[in-house]
């Protein structure tokens, strides 16, 4: 049973979005793929709602969602009897939605016309009515992302991986985080972790349906996660985490050219179908450079070698993802301005056929080389990112542990008030923030 929190409690919490680096369209045949944590963020402030403590809100200015609801009138009776707990007492997520959850939390919806910020509703209170109670006071949660929204960054697995977290916190089936930037534990140690990521896999079915658990996998647990599908088997997956995968300079690149996924995915097996003797060693040659991209990635003393190591794998993966037909003349064109500059190594990240490019970039470059193939990816009308790969994963940043000067975070009319990512990055980042505590 989740008990009643402290009034004068407020926190915030970030998770990172994702890439994929490694094994893209391979992965659907059973190949391994490794995706690893973005240094851009999804942020989280949850502050004891004013006014009426009766009422649970849910902003996201972002999306332009502000949308509150009456704790008395969610069905908790219906909802709470279909919640079964695993051998200790806490709220096991279930394999799949629960249908009868779904349709009680149908009429809490009806006014949604928009069908994104139906979708965030439904995420939040499928997760508020598992993971909380009746009992708790009314609290006000709002979302900020410095996450393009919808370039298969992980958007929407890192929004679920901070309401599961902090949800989990306030339905006290977690323990709080201990550790610092700085700290390091043993995954095995942290039982926290998974409880979160489990829920948060739920969030992303309500979000997607039937989502690969990679994405919120690496939002929770941070560095970089190997993933593979196991076909003609009951076990779905096999995941394996490389939680201390230290930061790599990236630099993303959005060419914002839309895509279907579904598309791809389909000209990729075409082409299995009818070129299974060309096509089916490139998926191998993809499914090589991911195991070795692995070890590498496992190595204890990760320095430049590794990186240099990793700049040729993924040379190598995109030349064997044009091969299948899934580059783009927008994507060609971010990786000839990075050639252009040396700044690395540059790949397509995903599915291909337009969305985001990444590039490893070479330690050595200036800063004032990395700006000036930014200013060409503007005047192609892409939006680039300096941002990282690797670093933590889901953390929570307490008011009671920052100092003075720094209450000014917890405020709902700044944290609502921020114009940009930058803006978000320079008062919030986990860099930048002494208070920040992860698991």
């Amino acid at each position: 049973m989740a008990t009643e929190i402290a009034e004068s409690l407020k926190f915030v919490v970030s998770a990172p979005g994702k890439v994929i680096i490694f094994g893209e369209h391979a992965a659907v045949y059973g190949k391994p793929a490794i995706a690893a944590a973005l240094s851009l963020r999804c942020f989280l402030l949850v502050t004891p709602s004013t006014g009426d403590s009766n009422m649970v809100r849910l902003k996201f200015p972002d999306i332009g969602l502000d949308h509150s609801w009456d704790i008395s009138s969610i069905p908790w009776e219906t909802i709470k009897a279909k919640v079964k707990a695993d051998s200790n007492g806490k709220p096991q997520p279930p394999a799949e939605l629960d249908p009868e959850i779904v349709d009680s939390l149908s009429p809490l919806l009806r006014n949604l016309d928009d069908n994104v910020h139906y979708i965030a509703c439904f995420c939040f209170l499928y997760l508020y009515t598992n993971l909380c109670s009746q009992d708790l006071q009314g609290y006000t949660f709002v979302v900020r992302s410095t996450l393009p929204i919808g370039a298969g960054l992980g958007s929407s697995a890192s929004t679920a991986v901070c309401l599961s977290a902090a949800l989990s916190k306030l339905g006290n089936w977690i323990k709080d985080p201990k550790l610092s930037n700085h700290d390091h534990v043993l995954e095995s140690e942290i039982p926290e972790l998974d409880f979160i990521d489990n829920w948060s896999l739920i969030g992303e079915k309500c979000f997607h349906g039937n989502p690969s658990g990679i994405d919120n996998a690496v939002a929770t647990h941070g560095g970089a996660v190997k993933y593979q599908r196991i076909l003609n088997s009951t076990k779905s997956s096999l995941r394996s985490s490389i939680r201390d995968f230290p930061p790599i300079k990236l630099l993303l690149t959005n060419t914002k050219v839309p895509k279907s996924t579904a598309k791809l995915v389909a000209g990729v097996g075409e082409l299995t179908k009818e070129f299974p003797d060309i096509t089916n060693p490139i998926l191998n040659a993809v499914e090589f450079i991911s195991e070795q991209a692995y070890e590498v990635m496992h190595l204890p003393q990760f320095g430049k070698q590794e990186t240099a190591t990793l700049r040729k794998l993924v040379n190598m993966n995109h030349g064997l993802l044009v091969a299948l037909g899934v580059s783009h003349p927008a994507l060609e064109t971010v990786k000839i301005i990075s050639d252009k500059y040396n700044l690395g190594a540059t790949k397509l990240t995903g599915a291909g056929g337009g969305g985001c490019a990444i590039t490893l970039v070479d330690e050595s470059i200036d800063k004032s080389v990395i700006h000036n193939a930014m200013k060409e990816y503007e005047n192609e009308g892409f939006e680039s990112f300096e941002t990282s790969l690797g670093g933590k994963g889901v953390g929570m940043l307490f008011e009671d542990d920052c100092q003075e000067s720094e209450k000014f975070l917890f405020s709902l009319t700044k944290f609502c008030g921020y114009k940009n990512r930058l803006e978000i990055e320079n008062d919030l980042g986990v860099e930048n923030v002494l208070g920040w505590k992860f698991w």
